[in-house]
């Protein structure tokens, strides 16, 4: 349960080594390799428009790469669809990728989604309490020590602890914006890097 009380909020604040304040934060930071199915040359990202041009080859970052894999082995592959639907104005959130993928189309398709929607909150789970952002091999360990802050609509903190984790990746889920950083995406011959940033 979220909570404010001026004297727990002092003790949060003065010890600020576990305090996140959920304003400007980014995340994390991801190249991801495609190819792409051309019959022409493209000189710039703006020239493709076609979604189904793109091919998921990897992370540029081989550490990276793998820390992905500690929420699914194939979520590399579904954080590479989640960026290019970034790149075509698609969606600014987690929510919003989930909710585009609506209406269902098969029960089966609707069990994939759900099972996403899981591993999208497993995601954002390891990007606010562990080092999985880094560049470095994560060992996927939690820092649940970690205490969140936000303001609210009435300029009083909300404070997100282990306990409220549950609401903080819902709200992250909606706050959470992905954005393709188009000063460091490029193409190099048949191959696209789109750089994701994960921030609030």
């Amino acid at each position: 349960m979220s909570f404010y009380n001026p004297n727990i909020q002092q003790t949060f604040d003065e010890d600020s080594r576990d305090l996140v304040i959920l304003k400007d934060v980014t995340f994390g930071v991801f190249e991801i390799v495609y190819s792409i199915s051309i019959d022409h040359e493209i000189k710039q990202l703006t020239d493709i428009q076609q979604k189904e041009m793109f091919k998921f080859v990897k992370l540029k970052n081989n550490y990276q790469h793998y820390n992905l894999q500690l929420v699914d082995n194939s979520f590399p592959e579904s954080l590479s669809d989640i960026a290019l639907d970034a790149f075509f104005g698609n969606v600014n959130s987690f929510q919003d990728y989930i909710l585009n993928k609506k209406p269902f189309q098969s029960i089966f398709e609707e069990y994939e989604i759900l099972y996403l929607s899981d591993k999208i909150q497993d995601f954002i789970e390891l990007l606010v309490y562990s080092d999985i952002s880094s560049k470095h091999k994560s060992k996927g360990e939690r820092n649940f020590s970690r205490v969140f802050k936000q303001k609210t609509i009435i300029d009083e903190p909300q404070y997100y602890t282990l306990f409220d984790r549950l609401k903080l990746y819902d709200y992250l889920k909606q706050k959470m914006k992905l954005e393709i950083d188009m000063n460091k995406s490029a193409i190099n011959g048949n191959e696209v890097t789109l750089c994701l940033k994960i921030f609030v």
